[in-house]
């Protein structure tokens, strides 16, 4: 049988075959006589967008990155219920699923917090599922047209990566899940202070792995040296490019 692009549930119809236009579906029984269409056609009912990432250029300013948006090509409100890393699911932490729900031609995005080595290029597939009033619907995305790969830059020249303005990750591949003692220069309130002061404390943190922090992480100190933003503008005490990239070694530790 040919693999299922999407399983389309629909409720309150009569007994038999569902169907809607001619060879959009091909069928297969579920319980209770309920007729289960298999959609070919991946836009009839769910929009389902996804694309090769690169990190930490594409990371969101939280840190995560964007996995799957799906967009409601239904006639009434549906909500994403549940998303699943089928391959690739050790790279990632558990899917966030945005709540509630949203209107026809309206989408939400599934993202999730990476774990990527340096150099690591991961082939990543996420599967959806999607409900609304007496509709629901799953997308699988092992196909071809949805497969999509998420790669982490080198990352030689720096031991410390701004995943936005308050999330790092720290250490290279040889030691994930160490335990690494750090300095984070940060400035506690971010934009909302009046009065910024960067402000100095220490912090263990594990190797490889996302760590978010209130307010502006302008700085991490390693090893003995000290990793800037690189969209941190020391002379200003404010940011004024990217809100990531790899740590910019400098001579002295920010201040303001």
């Amino acid at each position: 049988m040919e693999r299922r692009n999407l399983i389309l549930l629909l409720g309150g119809a009569s007994s038999g075959a569902m169907s809607v236009g001619t060879g959009a579906f091909s069928s297969m029984e579920a319980e209770r006589g309920v007729e289960v269409n298999v959609v070919n056609d991946e836009r009839a009912f769910v929009g389902y967008r996804s694309s090769d990432r690169t990190l930490p250029d594409d990371a969101n300013d939280d840190g995560t990155v964007d996995l799957v948006t799906v967009e409601n090509q239904f006639a009434q409100k549906i909500e994403i219920v549940d998303a699943t890393i089928d391959d690739g699911s050790e790279y990632f932490g558990e899917p966030n699923v945005p709540d509630g729900t949203f209107e026809a031609g309206e989408s939400k995005t599934v993202t999730a917090d990476p774990n990527l080595s340096a150099e690591d290029e991961v082939n990543v597939a996420v599967t959806v599922s999607v409900e609304g009033a007496g509709v629901s619907a799953k997308v699988f995305g092992d196909s071809d047209t949805r497969r999509f790969q998420v790669t982490q830059d080198d990352g030689t020249a720096s031991l410390v990566r701004f995943n936005g303005k308050g999330t790092i990750n720290v250490g290279n591949q040889s030691q994930n899940g160490d335990t690494v003692e750090i300095d984070v220069y940060r400035i506690p309130n971010g934009n909302a202070a009046e009065d910024p002061s960067v402000e100095e404390e220490s912090a263990d943190v594990e190797a490889g792995k996302n760590e978010g922090f209130d307010g502006w992480v302008v700085a991490v100190g390693v090893d003995g040296d000290i990793y800037q933003h690189p969209g941190w503008d020391a002379g200003a005490c404010e940011f004024s490019g990217s809100n990531s990239g790899d740590g910019v070694v400098v001579d002295e530790a920010p201040s303001c």
